[in-house]
């Protein structure tokens, strides 16, 4: 059994339980140096196509399995992990819908003349930026794990503490149960834990 690396002991059994009960479901292989731009299409009210814009650069090109399809298109809210080779977390985030809100397959696109070039990687909505600087100095593979509202609330009541406290706390149609739990680990950078993320 590997072992996960967290910021204090204080805060070890916490993390590890969330990590434990988490479902891995897609692991990223490898990156290559590929500057290549996802195409952002808008509609008009009517549903037709009202032209394209290009979204910022990319620098890399993500290579990965699925390790699990099923967790991959599953909807409802849900806390992911990130962790290297070694248990290490990376990266922690959460969506209140789907993951596939998170974690896409992009066609991908020239940055020069907008193009497709025949070819899709793996892209991250919101943290691409982070996990490409991590390519930079951190090798592949890294694991990325999937936990369901309903096991992250069995956690949270069977370990108390902070997640206790989040189970607590009021919950909007953004902001919930899996939100409040990911900024208290996120808040762990202040005390040693190292995340590509960091708030």
């Amino acid at each position: 059994m590997q072992t996960i690396h967290t910021a204090t002991k204080v805060q070890n059994q916490p993390l590890q339980a969330l990590m434990r009960a988490a479902t891995p479901f897609l692991r990223i292989d490898g990156a290559k140096p590929q500057s290549w731009r996802r195409n952002v299409n808008t509609l008009t009210k009517s549903g037709k196509p009202s032209g394209s814009r290009r979204a910022q650069p990319n620098r890399y090109e993500a290579m990965f399995t699925a390790l699990d399809d099923k967790t991959w298109s599953r909807l409802g809210e849900v806390l992911y992990f990130v962790s290297d080779q070694s248990g290490r977390l990376r990266m922690v985030g959460q969506s209140s819908r789907r993951l596939q809100d998170r974690w896409r397959v992009s066609p991908m696109h020239s940055v020069e003349d907008g193009s497709h070039l025949g070819r899709r990687s793996l892209y991250h909505t919101t943290g691409w930026p982070a996990i490409e600087s991590s390519f930079d100095t951190e090798p592949p593979p890294f694991t990325v794990s999937a936990l369901f509202r309903a096991d992250l609330e069995r956690v949270c009541r069977e370990i108390g503490g902070p997640l206790s406290d989040a189970l607590g706390m009021p919950e909007t149609k953004l902001h919930k149960l899996s939100y409040h739990v990911e900024v208290w680990i996120r808040s762990l950078s202040r005390s040693g834990l190292d995340l590509w993320n960091k708030q």
